[in-house]
């Protein structure tokens, strides 16, 4: 376990700098520029105190954006982390340490594809607080951010925050099969591999579906999407309408997230989770087949 935690510490230190720029620029950029700017807050039609929307855009806004910048991110660097270690000669380092291939890919796609978004949703979240506190002073002055009720945003936010961790996880490993595709492809046929794979799981549909009626590759990549998408959030919040409704739902935020929560686990208990799973361990074998080939 020690070696594991090495290899999570060497990814940290070599992209680091990059990771918590990509997610600090943003929020940063917004706060600095809040001052400068001009908010027109209007009383509006009566369904959300203007105060509390404001408050609730920033802790909405920001982790998703921050989430999202991330994510892109690292989608697009997926497909070379198979082949990062041959372009800049970091092979020779890992084949060096007393660790395991499977040990050295699993840090690499435990670090970039899971633990780096986890991280981008608390540096959200936290960055959410501030401006939605800056949005709020510079609309409506320091007495309503202090007026805010924060005891329910801080029960409803942090509630939030850990049904949406656990949403990152299970989305993470309803997509890992096609991650890990994408990477087996590309650590074998190098900058082919991702229009091969996507070309040829293309034609392979078109012709079972158009000569035998088989749609399965289709349905079960959409499938696998639709999950991940249900992963972050199974069902829909309660809807709501006036500024009494809007308080009663940040009250039950925490059991409707709790619910929502086992819905997304209880959809891991079916055929197509464990389809997912095997898949992933037999595209995992892939790149530690052709790893052990590189050494």
């Amino acid at each position: 376990m020690q070696k594991f935690n090495t290899l999570l510490l060497r990814e940290w230190m070599q992209h680091h700098r990059g990771w918590l720029a990509l997610m600090l620029a943003p929020p940063m950029i917004v706060l600095l520029m809040l001052p400068f700017s001009s908010l027109d807050v209007g009383a509006g039609r009566g369904e959300l105190p203007p105060a509390l929307g404001l408050m609730l855009v920033g802790m909405v806004g920001a982790p998703a954006v921050v989430l999202g910048l991330t994510a892109a991110s690292l989608l697009f660097q997926t497909p070379g982390l198979a082949r990062r270690d041959r372009q800049d000669r970091s092979i020779e380092f890992w084949l060096s340490l007393p660790a395991s291939h499977s040990a050295s890919l699993g840090a690499t796609v435990l670090m970039h594809l899971l633990l780096v978004p986890l991280l981008a949703l608390v540096v959200g979240a936290a960055f959410g607080v501030a401006i939605g506190i800056a949005l709020v002073w510079k609309a409506m002055g320091v007495a309503e951010a202090f007026a805010l009720p924060w005891g329910l945003l801080a029960t409803a936010g942090a509630a939030a925050l850990l049904r949406a961790l656990l949403g990152v996880v299970l989305a993470v490993a309803w997509l890992m099969p096609l991650l890990l595709a994408v990477m087996a492809a590309s650590a074998w046929l190098k900058r082919w591999g991702v229009p091969v794979l996507f070309v040829g799981g293309s034609i392979a549909h078109a012709l079972l579906a158009r000569l035998y009626g088989i749609t399965w590759i289709g349905d079960v990549l959409r499938a696998l999407l639709l999950q991940a998408r249900s992963a972050l959030f199974h069902g829909r919040p309660p809807q709501t309408h006036g500024s009494d409704a809007i308080i009663l739902a940040l009250q039950d935020a925490p059991g409707w997230l709790a619910a929502d929560a086992l819905a997304a686990l209880r959809a891991l208990a079916q055929p197509l989770f464990l389809f997912a799973i095997v898949a992933s361990a037999g595209c995992f074998a892939l790149l530690v087949w052709r790893r052990r080939r590189s050494g």
